[in-house]
């Protein structure tokens, strides 16, 4: 007697709840992620055996390209009372206030420009030059424009003027800023400056040790004698 034909049934598997686990988890990781800030330049900093991880934030960041240019960034709490906007706002008004005393030409900003500093992420152009460096925002393709002056793509002077010989009675710009960022009114972000945990120095590894000499000197002319130098961390080989 012959065997009985079974008739074979397609599988059918319902991905409904994998979808919806999916879904869920993505929007997890987009709502809980912290997206790196856009920096003016590449920059590969050298080797080292430190784990000490650079808190994410309360923190200022002093990026130095391999030619010596000097950008800033600056990080705080995400409360609203200590927002980065209101924070660099604040900032920008303070660090003008600092330039006025020791400069005949006075410089301000009006709430439109201290609007559009407020977005930015790294930062850098002569103090002599903020204003017209802001008022890119408000025109077409505005925020283009400022990438391509910071970045040095334009006959625009880019970075934050330093030099090697000053004193504390006449700071150099970068001085200014860093004056400006110590005086916050963040009372968390001051003491982490204090600590020294509050300013990370990011420099190229080709970097030449006069341009991080020099960057270190101008912080410890204003008694800003504590800071964290960021590296990556070594592996096997290097």
């Amino acid at each position: 007697m012959g065997r009985v034909q079974m008739k074979k049934k397609s599988t059918f598997i319902d991905m409904t709840a994998m979808s919806d686990v999916t879904v869920l988890l993505l929007t997890f990781f987009m709502l809980t992620s912290t997206f790196l800030a856009k920096e003016p330049t590449t920059v590969v900093t050298p080797p080292s055996v430190s784990e000490e991880k650079v808190q994410e934030t309360n923190f200022v960041q002093v990026l130095v390209s391999p030619e010596g240019k000097i950008w800033l960034t600056m990080n705080n709490d995400t409360s609203a009372q200590w927002s980065n906007e209101r924070m660099r706002m604040e900032l920008l008004d303070k660090v003008a206030e600092i330039y006025n005393e020791s400069h005949k030409n006075k410089i301000s900003f009006s709430p439109e420009q201290k609007y559009a500093f407020s977005k930015l992420g790294a930062f850098g152009v002569p103090l002599a030059n903020m204003g017209e460096f802001l008022d890119l925002a408000a025109m077409p393709e505005g925020t283009t424009k400022q990438d391509e002056w910071i970045q040095g793509k334009t006959e625009k002077v880019t970075g934050i003027p330093i030099q090697k010989e000053q004193d504390e009675l006449h700071p150099t710009e970068f001085q200014m800023w860093m004056k400006a960022m110590r005086q916050t009114n963040n009372e968390t972000l001051a003491q982490a400056i204090k600590d020294g945990t509050g300013v990370a120095i990011k420099a190229d590894q080709n970097t030449s040790y006069e341009i991080v000499h020099m960057v270190m000197d101008n912080l410890q002319t204003i008694h800003m004698n504590k800071f964290t130098l960021l590296t990556a961390l070594k592996t096997e080989g290097e």
